[in-house]
């Protein structure tokens, strides 16, 4: 892996090389520097040398030295470079010294021709040596001249030159470093040091470099943390809002619930929490599609944020479901204010695609901290008032209250109970006789289901079947109850009670089942199909009416008989009797209460005349004492249930009843 350097440390590097660098071109330039020096003093020397050897060459005499003895010491003195000067006869002996204290010492120094002075190094050189032509008549002879050289002065001069070219490098280094290092700190490490704390923080942008690599750097780093705001706030919207309409979701409302319950209860403070469902939403998405209901939802969501107060929260949990928290109420007013907005608002239609609908909802209503303490309670708490509100009729709107709570905990311990019912033979089928209405003998039996708690005993059927319903449930119970009729008709062939016919009410959930007609046809294989007879009721028919339809002509295929339920209760009563093929009519126990009224007698004159007409078989519900019976056996009335067999049995009593032939 390749190792990475600091910024500091590559600049040491850089400036130590660039100063090592600079100290070999200094010592380079010194060296030629002393050696111009050294030449330009060695000629000079050379110079003055041969000028005082021309002057002995020419004056000198073998008596005369004394005489020259004042000029020689001038021209010693006057040169700072010679410190002193022997002149040697041919003996050997120093006939001239200009100093001659140095005699002793000088003695010992070896000297150089003048002749060499070029090649020798002058600053290690300390004496030179010339010959002296002097004549004897014509014969010549020679001294010789030592001039010795001032190496204090030579030193110093080359003492001088260091300390002036040391001086001036330190100050030039000085000067170099200073310079450089502003230079790197505020064009490299600056920047770098902005670059890096951009970087890390990406908070504030730095100001534009001069160096491009920099500035490119910048400018990118810059982009990409724009890109990245620009997701990261992207991606909290995400997490936060609803992407359909724009509304906090379930996280961010969980969050913002939880802070308003904080500061709740540092100040003692109330909120309420609405629920929201549109009512009949799903026959939307049916109908017209998921564009349309999307665009329904969107709609909505506009209408209740103009809906509410500035500080006020709207939210969609998914689906058709919506929650808005109005903080800091003090009483009910602000509520039903928001409320009256909501559906004021929703008079309304919506229209898309030249196609509109109109918007109802129905509204659930939690206070914090009267009906929760926290998010989950409180949201449970307003989806219960919901439900009421739409049990109401929709469009509606209930406050949450214990009642309700109750309701709802017999509600789901029912549920949890019906799922483990089958399995462990907590339902069962009760048998309420139908008695013929000349001969008072039971001829057939409606087939009624009871669940049965075993600690709480036996649960009516309006306590659970609207909720097998609501879970899809009653499409195994239905199974079930069909299995069971047709496994007591079959236990009844060949004894006294073969000639029974049992009733059975089928939902309209059941119709939503495609193997319904395999599973009847599957379970009454066996037994005589007109001893099974379909009950339906006018709400069952009154949704996807033709496609139940055919289901219902299957029955008859099947060859089981067809009772209409609760007739004259519907909205349309002769257009099914048009259209489906009944065996028998039975009269609603609201018609029968009333009989002295004139008026519910006209109803079940006509009711009675149109069987009659159709050739159906009427069956009067609901009788409850013997003036209603005689006067249904005037009607010609067919059957009736209750008066003395009004209460549904369990088949043991059932059976015993039927065998004294005759309700008592």
């Amino acid at each position: 892996m390749k190792k990475n350097i600091s910024i500091k440390l590559f600049t040491f590097i850089i400036m130590s090389t660039l100063l090592v660098s600079g100290t070999y071109i200094f010592y380079k330039f010194y060296n030629d520097s002393k050696y111009t020096t050294e030449h330009l003093l060695e000629e000079n020397i050379q110079y003055n040398l041969l000028d005082i050897k021309y002057f002995l060459d020419k004056n000198l005499k073998k008596d005369n030295i004394n005489q020259l003895r004042a000029y020689l010491h001038n021209i010693v003195y006057a040169n700072q470079i010679i410190s002193d000067m022997h002149i040697i006869d041919t003996e050997e002996n120093i006939i001239y010294a200009t100093d001659g204290d140095s005699i002793p010492y000088h003695e010992k120094i070896n000297c150089t021709p003048i002749s060499n002075i070029i090649e020798t190094n002058l600053f290690s050189q300390k004496c030179y040596t010339f010959q002296i032509k002097l004549f004897n008549k014509l014969t010549p002879y020679y001294y010789r001249a030592n001039v010795y050289l001032n190496s204090d002065y030579l030193d110093s001069l080359l003492k001088d030159k260091i300390t002036k070219y040391t001086i001036f490098f330190i100050i030039y280094i000085m000067i170099f470093v200073i310079l450089f290092w502003i230079i790197i700190q505020k064009f490299i490490i600056m920047p770098l040091e902005e670059l890096r704390q951009f970087a890390y923080y990406s908070t504030k942008i730095p100001q534009p470099f001069l160096i491009q690599e920099f500035e490119s750097i910048r400018y990118s780093l810059s982009l990409t943390f724009q890109r990245l705001k620009q997701e990261q706030e992207e991606l909290y919207k995400l997490s936060t809002k609803d992407p359909l309409s724009g509304l906090y979701n379930r996280l961010s409302l969980i969050e913002k619930i939880n802070w308003i319950i904080s500061k709740s209860k540092r100040s003692h403070a109330q909120f309420a929490l609405l629920f929201l469902d549109l009512d009949n939403f799903k026959n939307i998405n049916d109908s017209r599609g998921h564009e349309f209901g999307d665009e329904v939802l969107k709609h909505i969501a506009t209408i209740l944020l103009s809906s509410v107060r500035e500080n006020d929260i709207v939210s969609r949990l998914g689906g058709d479901e919506f929650v808005i928290v109005l903080p800091d109420i003090e009483d009910n007013k602000a509520i039903l204010e928001v409320i009256r907005r909501i559906q004021s608002a929703l008079v309304e239609p919506v229209e898309f695609d030249n196609y509109k609908y109109h918007i109802t909802c129905s509204i659930g209503i939690a206070i914090y901290p009267k009906d929760g303490t926290d998010v989950t309670e409180l949201l449970k708490n307003a989806d219960i008032a919901m439900y009421k509100a739409k049990a109401l009729g929709k469009n509606n709107f209930h406050f949450f209250t214990e009642h309700l709570n109750t309701e709802v905990q017999e509600r789901i311990k029912i549920q949890r109970l019906m799922h483990t019912a089958l399995d462990d033979g907590n339902f069962k089928l009760y048998y309420q006789p139908k008695v013929d209405i000349q001969t008072n003998k039971i001829v057939g039996c409606e087939a009624l289901i009871r669940l049965i708690d075993p600690e709480f005993g036996i649960i009516p059927p309006n306590k659970f079947i609207f909720i097998a319903e609501e879970n899809n449930f009653i499409i195994p119970l239905g199974e079930w109850i069909i299995h069971e009729a047709v496994k007591q008709i079959k236990a009844w062939e060949n004894t006294i009670f073969q000639d029974i016919t049992i009733s059975i009410n089928v939902s309209g959930v059941q119709f939503k089942d495609p193997e319904l007609l395999l599973k009847l046809r599957e379970s009454i294989k066996d037994i005589d199909p007109s001893k099974l007879d379909i009950e339906l009721t006018e709400s069952v028919l009154m949704n996807d009416f033709d496609e139940k339809l055919q289901i219902i002509q299957g029955f008859k295929e099947l060859g089981l008989t067809l009772s209409l339920d609760d007739f004259g209760t519907g909205y349309s009563s002769l257009s099914y009797l048009k259209n489906i093929p009944f065996n028998t009519l039975k009269i609603d126990k609201s018609f029968i209460d009333d009989l002295e009224n004139t008026k519910d007698q006209s109803f079940i004159n006509m009711i009675v005349t149109i069987a009659d007409e159709l050739g159906l078989e009427v069956i009067a519900e609901g009788v409850e004492n013997e003036k209603q019976l005689q006067y249904l056996k005037k009607m010609k009335c067919a059957q009736y249930q209750g008066y003395y067999c009004s209460k549904p049995l369990p088949i043991e009593d059932f059976e015993k009843l039927f065998k004294e032939h005759i309700c008592p």
